[in-house]
């Protein structure tokens, strides 16, 4: 069980019902992570309606700055705060390396600063709990007249999802 940016307790069974695409992001990088975020936004936006059955979350993978303030930060430079579907879950530092662990998530202190670097990963998980996809992706350039490939391969594979519920 982890916090959200809006300081509510969320737990993976408290998503049942609900596909879920998880991440894991450092709310202090400057370079991956807001990638990501966007990309999830933009998958969002191809699911149309069917977002609706779909919950973007991402979990804190930075053992330094954890407080639900850094989420928060986070969600409005990356224009996030709008999404109904988006959470940004934080925790204890035990229970973001159990989130970590349970994901076999690596978060590394890079020694020239405070950014963290961390597998880029995320998971399709079914209405039921179950992990269905495992997706690794570098986040890559988009360019305004195309929606960028991660996006689209996310939107997809909850849409696939959903499908064989």
């Amino acid at each position: 069980q982890l916090t959200d940016q809006n300081g509510s307790q969320v737990s993976l069974a408290s998503l049942r019902g609900k596909v879920v695409l998880l991440t894991f992001l450092d709310p202090v990088c400057t370079s991956d992570c807001p990638l990501i975020a966007q990309e999830f936004r933009a998958a969002d936006q191809v699911l149309g309606a069917k977002s609706r059955q779909v919950e973007l979350i991402a979990i804190v993978a930075n053992p330094v700055y954890t407080a639900v303030s850094y989420t928060q930060a986070f969600d409005r430079q990356e224009q996030l705060t709008s999404l109904p579907n988006w959470r940004y879950l934080t925790g204890s530092l035990a229970q973001l390396k159990q989130a970590w662990r349970n994901y076999s998530v690596a978060a590394e202190i890079v020694p020239s600063g405070g950014m963290i670097a961390h597998n880029d990963v995320a998971y399709v998980i079914d209405a039921s709990g179950r992990t269905r996809t495992e997706l690794d992706f570098d986040p890559g350039p988009g360019t305004t007249s195309s929606v960028s490939s991660f996006a689209v391969e996310l939107a997809s594979a909850a849409e696939q999802v959903m499908k064989s519920s």
